[in-house]
């Protein structure tokens, strides 16, 4: 397996904007580590430069400033064929001349091991639990979107990759054949564990298939960790929004006496070297508000009540003035829109994040 190293790397495009050409930067001095057998999603907006970020560490970018590392080796010094890259795009890219057993098998062909093919597909039908080998006779237009990444996958897997790079693979998929194809990928990473790195803007196919997230915006990554620590720890606001579903909610308030004062709650401690009138915003996740009948706890109006069945709780939107809020509530609980309600949480499960700069107040 392989140490993949990012040493200050950076890339500009000139992108045409009215009859002029602009540079536009995609990635910004980024520097990271992915360890050997690691599984790292990158997460992120749409134009945060996931994809240019991927390409580079292929090798189908080079980057204008700072270098791509396989093993301490810089990628420049490595010929294209001893990479050892197994990349999947998001449409799978086959060659649609040839049948699918021939894209699968070409890179053994080259090396005159194509009677290895067989027994590697039945592999990794077995892993799978799909039926693979009925699918080697077919063209590409004669498969589905999810057979295509199959055949894909399959196509990367025989190359004995040293590193694995999937970009956004699923993202054409419907929900329940993406749903079934993490579960199939999930399994082929743990029984060939091969360093690889993911690209995509959906958390949950992140926190399913990565031992690691890097959450990036606008060319740089502003936090690696696994899912709980970044939800938990976020460096940032960015981050503490991005990381979520519900998002986590904000309250705005100021400091004075060394204590956050808000319009609905405070008396709660932060750091002691903020001035007084710093403007300090408070997030709480929508789980750790509950419902409380003490009056001393704050009020708000129901304004829509989400049952979501599976994880056997109610989400509330609540208002009270300027603030809108998201909570969860007992499926049980009988309330709809226009009910006043109380709600509490533990200082604890208070984050406190600078209002000028985003950056998380310790």
């Amino acid at each position: 397996m392989t140490v993949i190293t990012l040493q200050h790397v950076s890339k500009t495009f000139t992108q045409d904007v009215e009859g002029a050409a602009r540079p536009v930067v995609a990635v910004d001095d980024v520097s990271l580590k992915i360890a050997s057998g690691d599984v790292l999603a990158i997460l992120g907006p749409s134009g945060c430069g996931k994809s240019t970020l991927l390409r580079l560490v292929a090798g189908l970018e080079k980057p204008d400033h700072g270098a791509v590392l396989y093993d301490n080796v810089d990628l420049r010094e490595i010929e294209p064929f001893q990479r050892g890259i197994g990349m999947v795009f998001q449409e799978g890219a086959l060659m649609p001349h040839w049948e699918a057993e021939k894209s699968v098998g070409f890179f053994m062909w080259l090396r005159k091991r194509e009677h290895e093919v067989p027994a590697r597909v039945q592999r990794i039908s077995q892993i799978t639990g799909v039926g693979l080998e009925k699918l080697m006779e077919r063209m590409p237009r004669q498969l589905s979107g999810g057979e295509r990444q199959r055949v894909a996958i399959a196509r990367a897997l025989t190359r004995d990759p040293r590193v694995f790079l999937f970009d956004e693979p699923f993202s054409s998929l419907d929900a329940k054949l993406r749903a079934q194809a993490r579960v199939e990928l999930k399994r082929l990473l743990q029984e060939f564990p091969v360093t690889s790195i993911y690209v995509t803007h959906d958390q949950q196919e992140a926190i399913t298939l990565s031992t690691k997230i890097a959450i990036m915006r606008a060319g740089q990554i502003e936090q690696v960790g696994t899912y709980h620590y970044l939800y938990d720890n976020p460096i940032n606001l960015f981050v503490a929004t991005f990381m979520g579903v519900p998002t986590i909610n904000l309250f705005e308030g100021v400091v004075h006496g060394h204590v956050w004062q808000g319009e609905l709650f405070g008396g709660y401690p932060v750091r002691g070297d903020l001035a007084d009138g710093t403007r300090v915003i408070v997030g709480l996740r929508p789980e750790a508000l509950q419902l409380s009948t003490d009056d001393a706890d704050f009020p708000g109006r129901v304004e829509s009540v989400t049952p979501y069945f599976a994880e056997k709780h109610l989400l509330l939107e609540v208002r009270n003035g300027g603030d809108v809020w998201r909570m969860h509530a007992p499926l049980t609980a009988t309330l709809k829109p226009g009910d006043v309600i109380r709600a509490r949480f533990e200082a604890d499960a208070l984050h406190f994040f600078d209002a000028e700069t985003g950056v998380r107040i310790g």
